[in-house]
């Protein structure tokens, strides 16, 4: 089902997230998949929302990061390769959004992406990082 939604044109954004969301829900339950295998699929469904309206990948990324904050003290955390994924998407995209004037949306990828990165289990690097970059950044509202 999820292949023949990801393979269609022109669906809504609510269409897509609520059926893909359904679909994950779904299969966690019957399978009870590990954290590895739920960040792929999380993956999965930014990369088919993002060119969707905005309050979908948001949505997908209010989860991702719940989910990191959620496991980040546990003995089974995310993959840390998944972790730095989910970031550099989070703040690039808020860099293309600085750059057509979206200071909003913007505003709330870059801050997705600095919660993610200061979960990441690099000794605090990729949020150093960020940061200096963030700061470079000069929005108008």
């Amino acid at each position: 089902m999820a292949d023949c939604i990801l393979r269609a044109k022109s669906i809504p954004g609510q269409v897509l997230y609520s059926t893909l969301r359904k679909v994950i829900n779904n299969i966690f339950s019957l399978e009870r998949f590990d954290n590895e295998k739920l960040a792929k699929y999380l993956r999965c469904l930014l990369k088919a929302t993002l060119s969707s309206e905005p309050e979908f990948p948001l949505k997908v990324m209010d989860d991702i990061c719940r989910l990191v904050k959620q496991c980040a003290g546990s003995p089974k955390p995310l993959p840390p390769t998944e972790v730095e994924w989910f970031t550099t998407v989070a703040f690039n995209h808020g860099v293309d959004l600085f750059g057509a004037k979206e200071d909003d949306l913007s505003k709330q990828w870059i801050a997705h992406a600095l919660t993610l990165a200061h979960y990441h289990a690099d000794g605090g690097v990729l949020e150093q990082e960020l940061q200096k970059r963030q700061i470079c950044l000069k929005w108008d509202s």
